[in-house]
């Protein structure tokens, strides 16, 4: 980290799909993009300071030829791998056994694929991708951080099943997700609030994965995903929470084996299940259906309705944020789970909200609203730099 090149950090975020990448000069981000749509018609996007550009890739395309295309991509513009600081990778599950951002080593890594189960749709993809890396890159340092760590200063009362001690302790409890943005936005609100978070807060993550944290005085204390990323809010194409009983009986009474259940909950559930149509809801929004319309108020009430239970592990509430692609996107749905929490004083100015403005509670509202970005790769790098602070002093 003695000059320019050497301050560089890349963090890697690995979806089934795609393989997302920001390129940052200590917390100044340069260049960004992703390979999208692999396993279909990969196409690599990179945007920075000149307008957005696409590239057509190979069908065969994996993750690790999506990882060569984009160094590939950003050698061109004069960025070596070999002049990388270090690399940050988002995981989404660590587990028990990982609650804090971490260096890898050999070790660290042939544990974290032991975990690869447990998040199906995007650990192994999340591992793959510092799989490539190491090999392209071996002597660089890579520091895995995690969607769950942000959870584990949740109390016993919340992070364990009413089930028998030994599953607890082989590790079947509620862990969490999203904790990378959920960080992220308790961080902004602590800036504005001049160094001080708010002390009871609901952050909704609302995009094709949904989740609400509740934290208070900055550390998260109960939130809506559980063991998986499928439990709490209705998703994309997640169903949220289900009665377990009802899988049973899909699998007694219709024959489904594990990986048919495992592909309806992720896949053909959620927005896309409920409307028939998309799992996006700019596009419901779009369409004049019945259904549509009735999925779209389906996700409201039930994003409030498990808001509201997230109250009582709060013991009240003095704010709340909106963040994800629909929770800073759609005003209307914003304005549809406010009016679902009304009860508990919360009132929005409809003006502000419908321009999309950072803050949009009524004025004169007893609670805060705001409105945040998503940035998890911003929380990404700052656990980077301060793992290679550690290290160099």
């Amino acid at each position: 980290m003695r000059d320019q090149a050497g301050r560089r950090v890349l963090v890697l975020n690995a979806g089934s799909s795609s393989l997302k990448f920001a390129l940052f000069d200590e917390i100044s981000r340069t260049w960004h993009g992703q390979v999208e749509g692999i396993g279909t018609r990969p196409r690599l996007l990179i945007d920075g300071a000149v307008p957005a550009a696409a590239r057509e890739l190979p069908s065969s395309t994996d993750h690790a030829a999506a990882l060569t295309a984009i160094l590939a991509a950003l050698a061109e513009r004069g960025v070596a791998a070999e002049s990388l600081a270090a690399c940050g990778h988002r995981i989404v599950h660590g587990g028990s056994r990982f609650v804090a951002p971490m260096l890898l080593d050999d070790a660290h890594f042939d544990e974290l694929n032991t975990l690869r189960a447990l998040a199906p749709l995007h650990n192994r993809f999340c591992l793959d991708a510092v799989d490539a890396m190491r090999r392209v890159a071996p002597r660089l340092p890579q520091v895995a951080c995690f969607d769950t760590a942000f959870h584990a200063t949740m109390p016993a009362v919340e992070s364990r099943y009413a089930l028998p001690a030994e599953l607890h302790e082989a590790g079947y409890r509620h862990f969490g997700f999203h904790g990378l943005n959920f960080e992220h936005v308790t961080a902004v609100l602590t800036e504005r609030g001049g160094g001080t978070p708010p002390e009871r807060l609901l952050i909704f993550h609302l995009g094709n994965g949904c989740s609400i944290a509740a934290v208070r005085d900055g550390r998260s204390v109960a939130t809506t995903m559980g063991y998986s990323t499928l439990d709490g809010l209705v998703m994309g194409t997640r169903c949220g929470a289900i009665d377990p009983g009802l899988l049973l009986a899909l699998q007694r009474e219709r024959g489904m084996s594990v990986d048919a259940l495992e592909d309806l909950l992720y896949r053909r559930s959620g927005l896309l299940g409920l409307s028939g149509r998309s799992s996006d809801m700019r596009e419901l929004e779009r369409i004049d259906d019945d259904a549509c319309r009735r999925a779209i108020e389906h996700f409201c009430y039930w994003a409030a309705r498990h808001a509201a239970s997230l109250v009582v592990a709060l013991g009240g509430l003095d704010a709340t944020a909106f963040t994800g692609g629909i929770g800073v996107g759609s005003a209307a749905v914003r304005a549809r789970i406010v009016d679902h929490l009304s009860w508990l004083g919360l009132q929005i100015d409809a003006d502000r909200n419908r321009r999309h403005e950072t803050t949009i509670a009524a004025a004169g509202a007893p609670h805060a609203i705001w409105v945040v970005e998503a940035n998890e790769e911003l929380a990404i790098v700052r656990h980077v730099y301060a793992t290679l602070k550690s290290l160099h002093g």
